[in-house]
């Protein structure tokens, strides 16, 4: 059996873009809102991922929504035109939907000429492919709805009564993703679709279903679904166990569509080799019944924090006491051993790694660094 190929993600954008570029991360809307307010060193922060070796560039979408544009003045933006009724009614209304899916498609646009920059250096440096063009291809990044949240809540499932359950999740995820999946252009950008950071295990069937739906209209596309496992316990933020959750993400059921890859992502790495052993003892078990039938890809995008915890409240990232971080080994040589290990089982049909929250183009530059060396 060939080892499975593995793809190289970008980082934490959000943190990228407040601790590299020194744009503000006090708005609900996070690094899409720099879509409207500054959308150059948008541009600037996902080219260089692309340029540090990523082969996957997720889109800035992932806590888009059309509540929080409607949140959103645009009164700031625009000294000669504040004055103007226009834009005091904008200020007073927010954006509409309308403007809010053109800027969210604009993401998609953007993520694919960051991928393009990454083509353009390697035909500069001879490592390019027959037509000297490698380009980073398009994910497109939808987080939980805890993270349009104000203050956000996929780290804790805590949602409001209007999305607790799955048919409301489904119906919500659904709105957003026909922004997309309605203009052609767009979705044919898309190579993956990415629903990141879900706490709960109602949320992971409403991705599925609303999956199923949109893509029943339009051209399918590989998916992942990714949880998020706070704090020191191996389960969702709901309680669940890794068992359960794995169900809910490969467990055959009409109506559901399956994902390509499955895993987790805004986890510290260094529980990252344990959650795994719960992953593959779930997903040994329903190949070994019979439910499933092969096994998906694994999706491993760890934070690169140490002993910082990020506080919803204050939206600052704050420090506990010590750090988890092995003094010997660095983000990027953790998470290439857990690669390198989990490749060597020959279970998983291909590995998409990379990194999240206060994970930078250095991060992933060391990590493709790393895994350059491995053979194909």
């Amino acid at each position: 059996m060939a080892l499975a190929p593995i793809l190289l993600l970008d980082g934490g954008l959000g943190t990228t873009l407040k601790d590299d570029f020194d744009a503000a991360d006090d708005h609900p809307l996070w690094s899409s809102h720099l879509l409207l307010s500054d959308p150059g060193t948008l541009q600037r922060a996902q080219t260089a991922f692309a340029r540090a070796g990523a082969d996957v560039i997720l889109s800035a979408t992932y806590q888009a929504s059309f509540e929080g544009f409607a949140r959103t003045s645009t009164s700031s933006l625009s000294s000669s035109s504040s004055s103007s009724s226009t834009s005091a009614h904008a200020e007073a209304q927010g954006l509409g939907r309308e403007e809010a899916a053109t800027l969210m498609r604009s993401a998609v646009d953007m993520a694919v000429r960051a991928g393009e920059e990454r083509g353009d250096r390697e035909s500069r440096e001879g490592k390019g492919d027959d037509e000297g063009r490698n380009v980073a291809v398009v994910a497109l990044s939808l987080g939980a709805y805890g993270a349009t949240m104000v203050p956000s809540q996929e780290y804790s499932g805590r949602y409001d009564a209007g999305h607790r359950s799955a048919g409301q999740l489904r119906d919500w995820h659904l709105d957003r993703l026909r922004v997309f999946t309605t203009h052609a252009a767009t979705w044919r950008a898309v190579s993956y679709v990415a629903f990141e950071t879900l706490p709960l295990l109602a949320e992971i069937e409403a991705v599925r279903a609303a999956m199923h739906l949109a893509c029943g209209e339009v051209e399918d596309k590989r998916f992942w679904i990714s949880c998020v496992f706070a704090g020191e316990q191996r389960a969702l933020p709901d309680g669940s166990a890794v068992r359960d959750a794995v169900r809910a993400m490969l467990g055959t059921k009409a109506g559901l569509a399956t994902p390509y890859a499955i895993g987790l992502n805004c986890t510290a790495v260094a529980k990252v080799t344990d959650l795994l052993v719960d992953f593959e003892r779930a997903v040994a078990s329903l190949v070994d019944a019979g439910e499933v039938h092969a096994w998906p890809a694994l999706v491993l995008y760890p934070d690169g924090t140490d002993g910082e915890v990020y506080n919803t409240s204050t939206r600052m990232w704050e420090r506990t006491d010590g750090g988890t971080r092995s003094a010997e080994q660095s983000w990027d040589q953790q998470l290439f051993n857990i690669v390198r290990r989990t490749r060597e089982k020959e279970l998983w049909s291909a590995i998409l790694v990379g990194g999240c929250c206060k994970t930078g183009p250095r991060h992933i530059r060391a990590l493709r660094a790393r895994i350059d060396t491995l053979s194909v």
